[in-house]
């Protein structure tokens, strides 16, 4: 199987009526492994700015997650492993994103 077809087929599938919004598989280079249709352009600042959290685990923290040029606070994450951020509009807080650190990659969900 692919990595397109993992993004295609299992991460953007309906489950009990809900659905990720975008989903992206990124090697630690920054490279785009596979990706939805409609998965932000990332910048290469914001691909470094993901990387050295991963290093530095809190380094995002005062001035947020960028993707695409949108802005996600940063919550409760896991030191080296995950990287949570979330959207607040308004004081409703209606997007969650999620950051997976793997040995080679990294996996982008956007709910």
């Amino acid at each position: 199987m692919s990595w397109q077809t993992y993004v295609d087929d299992h991460l953007m599938c309906e489950i009990e009526g809900n659905h990720l919004i975008a989903a992206a598989i990124v090697g630690h280079d920054g490279t785009f492994w596979a990706q939805s249709s409609n998965f932000p352009q990332l910048k290469p600042e914001e691909i470094n700015g993901i990387m050295n959290d991963f290093a530095e685990p809190g380094s995002l923290a005062p001035t947020g997650l960028y993707l695409g040029g949108t802005k996600y606070m940063v919550i409760q994450g896991e030191p080296g492993a995950v990287i949570r951020g979330k959207k607040v509009m308004f004081s409703v807080c209606y997007c969650f994103y999620f950051v997976y650190n793997t040995v080679k990659s990294h996996l982008h969900c956007c709910l």
